[in-house]
């Protein structure tokens, strides 16, 4: 088997309301579908978004080396751990691209197999709860958006902080008091504080009952994150300090993080997601697979590889509900708190936009 082509298409789509951390906002939706044809008749397809502020992707270097790749991969054995490295000599920063293609090489590995792509994978589960994102606004309007998701189904809450001391102590409290005492909240940094003023707000945030706190420091203070983990009651959880598996070793080997947040467009795709999880199973480091702005294309395929593996403790699947418009067909399903992966072979997601 064979690639007989690499295709993609530029898709964008509006936002019902921007996406706003601490790091930047993303006001619309911009990214690519990619298609894969084998030899043998078999098409997968994936998707590539860039997040400049976190990733480093544009779209401009994405369709670069989605183009390099059209090109070199042609004619190769079908291999997701050779055509991997394939990519990396060819476009060492390739990331959101590498996803794309990486993918959509998972998409025909399972439908070869007649089997959900989950299977393949490992098929430890068959439903996971997942996060929802509750935005860097103010104590009020975090109330109305924890109510709407509530109302939705949610069950687990991931607040954007980043303000100040008092206005994310005041979010939090606020999204606490709406949702109630069960429900799980956790809270996300993305990398806002300094280690101090990370452990002051833990101090203050930890009577509401938080699962861990995501990447309160820079991605490179990863002292500063062992700090926070020393100085706190809750757990911390390292996200933008760890793209690599050279990045996850820095990280365990100064004993800075809890869990590892892992997503599909950080790390490049679903081969080198798939080694990370391993390894931090080695050093009993479990795992949350998180997203992007994404389709459910890529949510889905996050969700096969999280039901997958063992080690997944969590997942943050949500970034497809930003979007008034889905970009696909099928993809995951999301009922009372809880993501469902599709009964079709392969990823089960396909762009509504043609080839």
């Amino acid at each position: 088997m064979k690639i007989k082509s690499i295709e993609y298409k530029k898709i964008n789509i509006e936002m019902k309301k921007p996406f706003k951390i601490a790091l930047g906002s993303t006001d619309f939706y911009e990214g690519y579908f990619v298609k894969v044809s084998m030899d043998n008749g078999i098409t997968g397809y994936g998707e590539g978004i860039p997040t400049p502020f976190i990733t480093g992707d544009t779209m401009g270097s994405v369709e670069a080396e989605l183009s390099i790749f059209s090109q070199a991969l042609k004619g190769m054995d079908f291999s997701t751990e050779m055509i991997n490295e394939r990519m990396k000599a060819l476009a060492k920063s390739s990331k959101a691209s590498r996803a794309a293609v990486d993918m959509a090489l998972y998409d025909i590995l399972a439908k070869k197999a007649d089997l959900p792509l989950y299977m393949v994978l490992g098929g430890f589960r068959s439903s996971m709860k997942t996060s929802y994102t509750v935005d860097l606004v103010d104590a009020a309007h975090a109330k109305v958006q924890a109510k709407e998701l509530l109302d939705d189904g949610v069950e687990f809450f991931k607040i954007k902080l980043g303000k100040s001391l008092d206005e994310d102590f005041e979010r939090v409290k606020a999204v606490r008091e709406v949702i109630g005492p069960d429900r799980w909240i956790c809270v996300d940094f993305n990398q806002s504080y300094s280690p101090k003023k990370a452990v002051l707000l833990s101090e203050k945030i930890d009577r509401f009952g938080i699962e861990f706190l995501e990447q309160p420091v820079a991605r490179d203070d990863i002292k500063g994150m062992k700090f926070v983990r020393l100085n706190s009651s809750i757990p911390v959880m390292a996200d933008e300090a760890v793209f690599t598996l050279a990045d996850l070793s820095n990280v365990v080997y100064e004993e800075a993080a809890d869990y590892v947040n892992i997503k599909l467009m950080k790390c490049g795709g679903i081969t080198d997601a798939l080694k990370i999880v391993k390894a931090a199973q080695v050093f009993r480091m479990p795992c949350m697979m998180g997203c992007m702005v994404e389709t459910k294309l890529a949510n889905t395929a996050g969700l096969h590889v999280a039901l997958a593996q063992p080690n997944f403790a969590y997942t943050d699947l949500d970034g497809f509900s930003s979007l008034k418009e889905p970009g696909v067909n099928g993809g995951l399903s999301f009922v009372k708190g809880i993501n469902y992966p599709p009964k079709d072979s392969g990823i089960g997601a396909t762009p509504l936009a043609g080839f």
